[in-house]
């Protein structure tokens, strides 16, 4: 038996543990308050940055699927590394914003005043999707832009400096020679012998290179590859920024750009090169005229006279020479005719070049790093003969070039995917595309083999880089389609028929039985019973 005096304490005590309980779910329940008030305010803060009025931002899919390894290995292996020694290589690839560049950790870029914060200073990668999530093969990934008048505002007023070399010419060469057996190359290279190409890459303050239209008094004018008279007229007019492109053989269709702001539709020429047989298609398919000679935006400039044979070889004339054809120029866009341009060319520059203080940018393969691997992927798709394809890399092989390891960082990549390049035209860039397009002339056409030597040769001599940017953001500017030939082969879709069917008519909600409607259901009594039918005497069931 409990005594009064022991009843009351009970009660003392529970009332205590009561008292003390629900003094801890009210601290509980105010610092979940204070959490979720301090949330709201962060996510309301982070939305306000990223829905700026000064930024544009194009959102797409990053690609983290498990075979797109240059992705992954680009976001992840490049960002994890924690040791010391490698802290110099991971801040190297953040001084291009996401994907890095081919920049010498110890020259970096110089930096804008402090004062001076860019709009896009806080932006980066969203986190990549959950594994169920990932979509498979290349996607765009966010790129940050300013708007295309606050990025024509941060166009440097002086040149990017050329090192080294300052003065660049070409050799002029009306009867050139094959001097050597084995050498490749054409009249219209002027079949650089492997002196000169040594010497190509030989870097000092004047230089003097083949540079293709080696004939002729000007490029463009009888030296194959010509064009009007009135037309060169045209392209010796000054300019800060052209975008270019070429159609040869009719193997694409004429992609019209879009999003171009008002601005750069009345300030940059967009040219398109074609051919003689291309001419003929666009006259007969498209609203081209010989009166105003534009599709679109594109002023079309045709070409008479193409020295190969090869329509993507021919190709490769304005895509790495175009500064002979267009000598008074300070900024080019090249996009490959099958890609169409998205976004705003001054966008573009001011992302890719002005922004990472650079002269030519140009963006990695999305699959392939080395240059061996890329052979024998040429070789498996048949996109040139084997034997020319083995023996351009034996050739590279002997001069040094060895397959693609992290040993090369900060080196990204040996291999580009070369349908977009962005570049200022100054001495060192206009002898990078030319002693390319010399490799291209004297072994196969596929560019994507000889850029690494091209680069590298280069890179010896002088503190030189080339920003190769992530392909996923080049997939945020261009939209890749088909070329022609794809395109016609494909089976249309089915169209939907114009024949307009009668409407079925209204089941009836049940049926008269005499005088009684029935609804049409099964009355409990009815399920589960089986229908005999009668069998007459006689009838021909009867055995």
């Amino acid at each position: 038996m409990l005594t009064s005096n022991s009843k009351e304490k009970e009660r003392s005590l529970s009332f205590l543990c009561c008292w003390y309980l629900g003094r801890r779910r009210v601290a509980m329940l105010l610092l979940l308050s204070l959490a979720f008030v301090v949330f709201v305010l962060g996510s309301y803060t982070i939305n306000k940055e990223s829905n700026s009025p000064n930024i544009h931002q194009s959102i797409g899919t990053m690609d983290f699927g498990s075979n797109q390894t240059p992705v992954s290995r680009e976001l992840t292996s490049f960002y994890t590394k924690t040791s010391n020694d490698d802290d110099h290589i991971r801040d190297s690839f953040l001084w291009n914003g996401i994907g890095g560049s081919d920049v010498d950790a110890n020259h970096p870029p110089p930096s804008l005043p402090s004062s001076h914060h860019h709009p896009c200073d806080s932006f980066s990668f969203p986190p990549p999707p959950p594994p169920g999530m990932r979509r498979p093969g290349p996607r765009p990934c966010p790129v940050c832009y300013l708007p295309p008048e606050e990025a024509l505002a941060h166009m440097p007023k002086l040149p990017f400096e050329s090192p080294v070399l300052k003065n660049l010419t070409y050799i002029h060469d009306e009867n050139p020679v094959k001097r050597e057996e084995s050498q490749g190359g054409s009249d219209f290279g002027g079949y650089p012998s492997l002196e000169h190409r040594t010497n190509s890459f030989d870097i000092k303050e004047s230089m003097t290179v083949h540079c293709g239209f080696v004939k002729g008094t000007k490029p463009g004018h009888q030296t194959g590859f010509d064009i009007e008279e009135d037309i060169l007229h045209e392209l010796d007019q000054f300019h800060d920024v052209i975008v270019a492109s070429a159609i040869f053989g009719k193997y694409d269709i004429i992609q019209e750009p879009v999003n171009i702001s008002e601005i750069a539709r009345k300030n940059i020429p967009f040219y398109m090169f074609v051919d003689e047989e291309t001419h003929l298609y666009l006259k007969n398919t498209s609203s081209y005229t010989d009166d105003n000679k534009r599709v679109g935006l594109w002023r079309i400039i045709v070409v008479h006279n193409v020295p190969y044979t090869d329509a993507r070889r021919n190709g490769k004339i304005p895509k790495l020479l175009l500064h002979r054809l267009v000598p008074n120029v300070r900024y080019s866009i090249w996009v490959d005719a099958k890609l169409q341009l998205v976004v705003d060319p001054y966008q573009i520059l001011e992302r890719f070049l002005w922004r990472t203080n650079s002269s030519i940018a140009i963006s990695r393969h999305y699959r392939r790093f080395d240059v061996f691997v890329e052979a024998e992927a040429n070789k498996a798709a048949r996109k040139y003969d084997n034997a020319s394809i083995d023996y351009q890399i034996e050739f590279y092989k002997k001069e040094g070039l060895t397959p693609y390891t992290e040993a090369k960082l900060p080196i990204t990549s040996d291999v580009p995917e070369g349908c977009t390049i962005i570049r200022e035209h100054i001495p060192i860039t206009n002898l990078f595309t030319c002693v390319w397009f010399n490799e291209v002339d004297r072994f196969t056409s596929r560019d994507q083999l000889s850029f690494a030597i091209a680069r590298n040769k280069i890179k010896e001599k002088v503190d030189w880089s080339i920003n190769m940017f992530l392909d996923c953001e080049r997939r945020n500017f261009v939209k890749q389609v088909y070329h022609r030939d794809v395109l016609m082969n494909m089976k249309p879709p089915p169209r939907p028929s114009s024949r307009i069917l009668p409407e079925p008519p209204a089941l009836p909600r049940g049926r008269v039985v005499g005088s009684k409607a029935t609804t049409g259901k099964k009355t409990p009594g009815q399920r589960g019973r089986r229908r005999h039918r009668k069998v007459s005497a006689g009838g021909r069931n009867m055995r």
